[in-house]
């Protein structure tokens, strides 16, 4: 994945998706770089890139029967990786829909080989989540992709459930290729 993560590196900073400052993340915390991927869906050639890629790192050990993404950054990876690779697709909710079935997760999941998608992984709360939802759903998840994993106690989190953690990219290494030190950045990690 090394060249994936050098052009990674490069087409996230000149696009402004690799951010650098003082951020509030949505695990809580801070950092002093922050990846703002929703962007890429504005760069079709990126974005084609990333979701080849992305669907050979689904399919790595065999394709699941599913793609199943956290709302909202996941929900486009996940529906585009599937229509790529011929799988079915759903979504998790983040709040129960509160009119028709009242469902959290919507897409017939009863049965199937699942991996959950989602653009980031820092602490994992956010998957691990969505991993409860669609486990009480009948579905059996089988692991969880990213594109960029941050390295943040996501891989650990998800081990502990039974779920390995995929990623095309880890932040540090992105960050390394750049020559960004983000301890240089000024106050940073979690507040």
């Amino acid at each position: 994945m090394q060249g994936l993560e050098e052009w990674l590196a490069k087409e996230l900073y000149g696009k402004s998706m690799l951010l650098l400052g003082r951020f509030k993340l949505s695990s809580g915390g801070y950092s002093t770089y922050y990846f703002d991927l929703r962007r890429m869906y504005s760069y079709p050639d990126i974005y084609r890139r990333i979701i080849e890629a992305f669907g050979d790192l689904v399919c790595l050990n065999g394709c699941p029967d599913m793609l199943i993404g956290v709302a909202t950054a996941g929900i486009p990876l996940a529906a585009m990786t599937a229509w790529l690779k011929g799988l079915s697709m759903g979504y998790v909710r983040i709040e129960r829909k509160s009119h028709g079935g009242g469902r959290f997760v919507e897409g017939v999941v009863e049965g199937r080989s699942i991996i959950v998608v989602d653009d980031v992984a820092t602490t994992g709360r956010s998957i691990a989540e969505a991993v409860e939802k669609v486990r009480k759903s009948g579905g059996m998840v089988r692991g969880a992709a990213v594109i960029i994993d941050r390295e943040e106690g996501a891989e650990e989190l998800l081990g502990k459930m039974g779920v390995k953690l995929y990623s095309l990219a880890k932040a540090p290494n992105i960050l390394r290729i750049l020559g960004v030190n983000p301890g240089s950045l000024g106050e940073g990690g979690k507040s």
